[in-house]
């Protein structure tokens, strides 16, 4: 029996030679691109590595490189820099601070090469210094020192704050967050914290590897009076806004709204409680702890 086979399902050796020709070299593109990421990762290890070891010298912050502000108005925009060294040869080791309490760390060092290029620092105490522990949900508020605020709506306007210091060099006091706030947790699960002492309950969390959810949340509608004895009464999470609002526009309260007793609070577990006074809710605190 006689076969036929229709031309059309024969590639012509030109093409099928084009055709494996470009498989290749798209293969080889491939692999070269990895193979560069690698090798770029590893030099800046191996330049970082000869940073530390190398005898610095403190510089100012007008010595380095112009091309490092790209990266401190994007990545970094949430960052001050405390002060620089240079490694001759090298590059730049620059210690940094920020205002950003999503931050594992306040305090953290990142590396330039001489021509400003931020260097890529893979060693796990680095990471975990500039890792975020959660996100905010802007709008975020601060209190300057001079009692003006400043509204953060997006990642970018941390640099707003920098500017405040850059314009008032004789500041030494630290931007005051303002709360009630929204956080996002690496898991998604969005939570709102009353006070310092809640935020630093997250940190604390994040830091030993534990559940970083409150414990509890409480259960609308409550009530804060103020310290100028307004009552603002929160029906829904978005009207914490309220409280924000109220610490705004009173800069110079150094005391927070007080909550109205009794709450029912709900555990992690959809258990209800309800709590009579501030005594009680200071014990459901602590048995969470």
């Amino acid at each position: 029996m006689k076969t036929t086979i229709s031309k059309g399902n024969i590639l012509k050796p030109s093409i099928l030679f084009l055709t494996i020709t470009a498989l290749l070299v798209s293969a080889l593109l491939f692999t070269s691109c990895s193979d560069s990421e690698d090798l770029a990762a590893t030099d800046d290890t191996s330049l970082i590595a000869k940073i530390e070891s190398t005898t610095k010298t403190v510089v100012a912050v007008d010595n380095l490189p112009p091309a490092t502000a790209i990266t401190f108005d994007t990545d970094l925009a949430d960052s001050f820099i405390e002060s620089v060294e240079l490694a001759v040869g090298f590059g730049y080791k620059v210690a940094i601070l920020t205002d950003n309490a999503a931050r594992e760390e306040e305090k953290s060092d990142v590396f330039f090469s001489t021509e400003g290029r931020r260097l890529t620092d893979n060693r796990e105490r680095s990471k975990r210094r500039r890792h975020k522990c959660f996100k905010f949900v802007f709008p975020v508020d601060f209190i300057m020192p001079d009692n003006s605020s400043i509204t953060l709506n997006e990642k970018a306007d941390w640099v707003l704050i920098r500017e405040w210091y850059v314009a008032n060099p004789d500041a030494n006091e630290r931007a005051a967050i303002v709360f009630p706030l929204d956080i996002f947790l690496e898991n998604g699960t969005l939570q709102t914290l009353l006070d310092i002492e809640e935020l630093r309950t997250i940190k604390d969390s994040c830091k030993k590897g534990k559940d970083k959810r409150k414990c509890f949340r409480l259960v609308f509608p409550v009530s804060f009076t103020m310290p100028d004895a307004t009552v603002i009464t929160i029906n829904e999470r978005a009207a914490f806004k309220l409280i924000r609002n109220w610490h705004k526009e009173n800069p110079n309260a150094t005391e927070k709204g007080e909550l109205n007793y009794p709450v029912a609070i709900v555990y992690r577990d959809d258990i209800t409680a309800n709590i009579n006074d501030a005594a009680e809710m200071v014990e459901a605190k602590e048995a969470c702890k």
